[in-house]
């Protein structure tokens, strides 16, 4: 499915509004001006995850986003990240890797397209 490839300028946060953070291993492939994002790079939810207030306390703490992952575009031999048009992104994940639900992506580049 063909989507906006995902860079660390995008502006995502966990279904309970904890920020995400994308670091990429790597900065040779930009689009926009911005590293790409692979399904290897760290990324982190930010301790302001609502659900960190639970009982018991089961935030976020990473997104998974091999649902995600470009079928045709590899950076250093990993699957770039696509934001395809509707849901798909990725999958929010707590410490014990219990779904969470689907990032929300509120910004991402529109010039490079990727499948």
């Amino acid at each position: 499915m063909p989507g906006f490839a995902l860079t660390t300028a995008a502006s995502l946060t966990c279904a309970h509004q904890g920020q995400l953070t994308l670091t990429p291993g790597g900065q040779q492939v930009l689009a926009t001006g911005a590293p790409v994002v692979t399904t290897a790079d760290v990324n982190v939810v930010a301790p302001s995850c609502a659900l960190s207030s639970s009982q018991p306390p089961t935030p976020c703490v990473k997104v998974d986003f091999g649902l995600a992952a470009s079928t045709r575009v590899f950076v250093q031999g990993r699957p770039l990240v696509v934001q395809p048009t509707g849901p798909g992104t990725g999958l929010c994940l707590s410490a014990a890797q219990v779904p969470q639900g689907p990032p929300v992506v509120s910004t991402v580049q529109q010039r490079v397209v990727a499948t």
